[in-house]
């Protein structure tokens, strides 16, 4: 079949070589799989939040247990030091940040008067303006629940075994908001890694698709075996030799990322490489249309610097897709990263295969629309 003997042809331009191996094949894949053992590896890493209550109250004790239960920090509670010792062990660099509750901090509350504890930091940065958000939001909930429990006359005395009732039963609520119809994970508020996968995918399927304008540029593609062609052939025979050396590029990444480095996105191998692998079935159907439209290697370059890099950002690789504008949001439903992204996201968070199947099918139209219009346009004749 004329198909298979042009993706024959292209894998052997790939990898058939040892400099090709080597430097197509498992040079790039250890580098982004270095990348994402070094992410893991800072992911993992927990800001130290060193506490000191000394508020004897009930409200300080409150929002000192609160902060334990806080995943995202090591929180160790440091009793025996004052203000300044705390400030000097963030300086010293030997804690990230530093919380002090004082001493009048339930007195306050109870007399009416809003009361806040200290964080001490080198800078602003997103985890701890993110705790800042959450020792004010503390405070304002305890200051709401002292306010419940006063009434309406703002001089009556608070009483403290009602007031711990509330607070106990707020800390252990009976009723959750679920929403089980589509399970959030954690890759949509911090694509990062995944959006790096998702770019090297492209760059990689960018390289193959540089092959074949070599040959159609040199008129050195192996169609003298198989004359006469169709565009169908060379566009399905591109396509197939293109998914081949993905495919073994995805397996070598996703081995050394899993099993070797330990990052892993929170969802099984076998599933990981699913979306993948439709998400390079439209990657390289997004490729070889690009390829029909330009005469050259050099402009299929710049072409991929213009497309592969601001569509990652605007499809939500690099940074949450909800930080920018109403406009760039809709906008990135027209491009397959968005979709790659949701389906991994929805894995991440729990869901099911059957959640996934729309996502997948969107990916699966991208490439059917994609080398369609490639194979149209992607001819032997045409040259730079």
């Amino acid at each position: 079949m004329p198909s298979l003997q042009i993706a024959a042809h292209l894998v052997r331009r790939t990898m058939g070589s040892r400099r090709g191996l080597i430097m197509n094949v498992i040079v790039p894949a250890i580098i982004l799989s270095v990348m994402a053992g070094l992410f893991s590896s800072i992911e993992g890493d927990k800001a130290v939040i060193v506490v000191n209550n000394t508020d004897s109250g009930i409200l300080g004790e409150y929002l000192a247990s609160s902060l334990q239960k806080e995943s995202l920090y090591e929180i160790h509670s440091e009793p025996s030091m004052n203000e300044q010792q705390l400030k000097d062990r963030v300086l010293d660099g030997k804690a990230d940040a530093a919380i002090f509750i004082p001493s009048d901090f339930s007195a306050k509350m109870l007399e009416g008067d809003q009361s806040t504890a200290q964080l001490y930091r080198m800078n602003t940065q997103l985890w701890n303006a993110s705790l800042a958000a959450t020792l004010e939001t503390e405070a304002h909930k305890l200051f709401s629940s002292v306010a419940l429990v006063r009434g309406a006359d703002r001089d009556a005395a608070v009483d403290i075994a009602i007031l711990t009732a509330l607070l106990e039963a707020q800390a252990s609520p009976h009723a959750i908001l679920a929403n089980e119809e589509m399970k959030l994970g954690k890759i949509v508020s911090n694509p990062t890694m995944v959006g790096l996968i998702l770019m090297f995918v492209m760059l990689l399927v960018s390289q193959s698709i540089g092959f074949i304008m070599e040959d159609r540029e040199q008129r050195t593609m192996a169609r003298m075996y198989t004359a006469p062609l169709r565009a169908l052939d060379i566009a399905f025979g591109n396509f197939v030799g293109s998914m081949l050396v993905g495919t073994i590029q995805l397996l070598i990444v996703l081995g050394l990322t899993y099993y070797v480095f330990g990052y892993s996105p929170g969802i099984p191998f076998g599933e990981m490489l699913l979306v993948l692998e439709f998400f390079l079935l439209a990657t390289v159907g997004l490729a070889s249309a690009v390829a029909g439209l330009v005469r050259n290697s050099t402009q299929l370059s710049q072409i991929n610097n213009i497309i592969i890099a601001p569509s990652c950002m605007i499809s939500g690789c690099f940074f949450p897709l909800s930080m920018l504008p109403d406009f760039m949001q809709k906008l990135a439903n027209f491009l397959p990263q968005k979709w790659a992204i949701t389906a991994i996201d929805r894995l991440g968070g729990g869901s099911s295969f059957s959640d996934i199947i729309m996502p997948l099918l969107i990916l699966l139209l991208f490439a059917a629309v994609l080398i369609a219009f490639g194979s149209a346009v992607l001819r032997p004749n045409r040259t730079s």
